[in-house]
């Protein structure tokens, strides 16, 4: 009994997703991100997260510029969709799901990175999550 008495203990413990924003281009970019419920019904309902970051070009003794932001909302499914202020055509999606509530080291973070293509000086970004 006192073991299924932690299980309710533990999934009824919130669990929050926090954000780390990379830029790993030699040049200043905004950020535009949206965080959508992915059941919502309409667009209303769904926006969580509609806000613009500012991420500074990676300081001479870095590879990038990190920004964190901490435990921003509950962790759940969500549509993450980014773009650039400068860019428009640089834009992207993400599916996001968080970690099982019995995952012992539970800990949702999503990690944007803006990167360059080598071969090109075209950005893209790329997505990471729970590393």
């Amino acid at each position: 009994m006192a073991a299924l008495s932690g299980c309710s203990r533990l999934s009824s413990e919130p669990s929050y997703l926090s954000l780390t924003l990379l830029n790993f281009d030699s040049q200043e970019h905004e950020l535009i991100l949206e965080i959508l419920r992915a059941d919502a019904d309409d667009y209303v309902d769904a926006v969580v997260v509609k806000d613009q970051y500012k991420l500074s070009a990676p300081p001479v003794d870095r590879v990038a510029s990190k920004r964190v932001e901490d435990e921003i909302l509950e962790s759940d499914t969500y549509i993450v969709n980014v773009g650039l202020e400068e860019s428009p055509a640089t834009t992207d999606t993400y599916h996001f799901y968080p970690a099982l509530q019995d995952d012992d080291e539970r800990n949702d973070r999503l990690f944007i990175e803006i990167r360059t293509e080598r071969d090109s000086s075209e950005l893209y970004f790329d997505f990471q999550q729970n590393r």
